[in-house]
């Protein structure tokens, strides 16, 4: 087999994989969040929340990621009754 064949069907192999990465769930990107603030010294309240998750929309990828941060920032927010 020559190298360069190999070298293409391991490539295409790597990017299928990296297409293909589940987006994280609420739990993950929320726990995330969490140690980002806690590491940085931070108090861990709403408002900090919030500017975290309004931070990563700025910066968001495509409207999925944008609408995950959204529903996020929503469930911060609201109030237990």
């Amino acid at each position: 087999m020559r190298q360069d064949e190999y070298s293409k069907s391991q490539m295409s192999d790597t990017l299928y994989m990296l297409n293909n990465v589940p987006a994280l769930s609420q739990d993950e990107t929320m726990g995330q969040i969490v140690v980002e603030i806690l590491r940085a010294g931070v108090s861990l309240n709403r408002r900090n929340l919030c500017t975290k998750l309004l931070s990563r929309i700025e910066n968001a990828k495509n409207a999925d990621e944008e609408k995950h941060y959204h529903e996020l920032i929503r469930l911060v927010l609201e109030r237990d009754s």
